[in-house]
């Protein structure tokens, strides 16, 4: 997966190169637009991100010229030092998790395990259940506690695994074999 998007020339559209944009994997307003629950603050759509990108914080895995930035390396400071939110990030952020945050190996990994409803977002629901549906999972501490082991035991599984672009699912895959098995009857 390319940690960019590349955008075409205004002028004639052949141009391939003129400019590259950073490739967003998610964005707050994503979950609090549309068909967000009435209960609760619009803050709660950004937890899931906070969280994944406390992980990265931890393993390093921030582009080290992101991190220094005004007001990124405070919320970065006070997260690695558990001082404050994990949610800390939120408003410097604009509430985004993108390409251009990252260091590299963050790129890759991000690129491979946050696909929507297959890595991340599978495990998040999974480890947070009805909560998470509803975007009720509190943004503290014991929320990381338990979603952060989730996320290094993927980022060990993909390392071992060759880096690939995407994250291997083995009981993914056991499910849809099983299923194509029982319809085959």
């Amino acid at each position: 997966m390319l940690p960019h998007r590349t955008r075409m020339s205004p002028d004639d559209g052949t141009d391939r190169q003129t400019e590259t944009e950073p490739l967003e994997y998610d964005l707050w307003r994503w979950h609090t637009e549309g068909e967000f629950p009435h209960d609760q603050p619009a803050e709660q759509g950004y937890v899931h991100i906070g969280m994944y990108l406390v992980w990265l914080i931890d393993v390093d895995m921030v582009d080290a010229g992101w991190a220094g930035t005004d007001g990124v390396a405070q919320g970065v400071a006070s997260i690695r030092e558990r001082a404050g939110s994990p949610c800390a990030l939120r408003d410097v952020t604009d509430g985004r998790l993108a390409s251009d945050m990252l260091s590299t190996e963050g790129q890759a990994f991000t690129g491979a395990y946050y696909a929507p409803e297959y890595g991340y977002v599978r495990d998040w629901n999974r480890v947070f259940g009805r909560a998470a549906a509803h975007y009720a999972v509190p943004g503290d501490w014991p929320t990381y506690d338990r979603i952060g082991p989730v996320i290094e035991r993927r980022y060990h599984e993909w390392v071992a695994a060759g880096r690939p672009e995407l994250m291997p699912m083995p009981r993914l895959l056991d499910i849809l074999l099983r299923f194509a098995r029982l319809r085959q009857g």
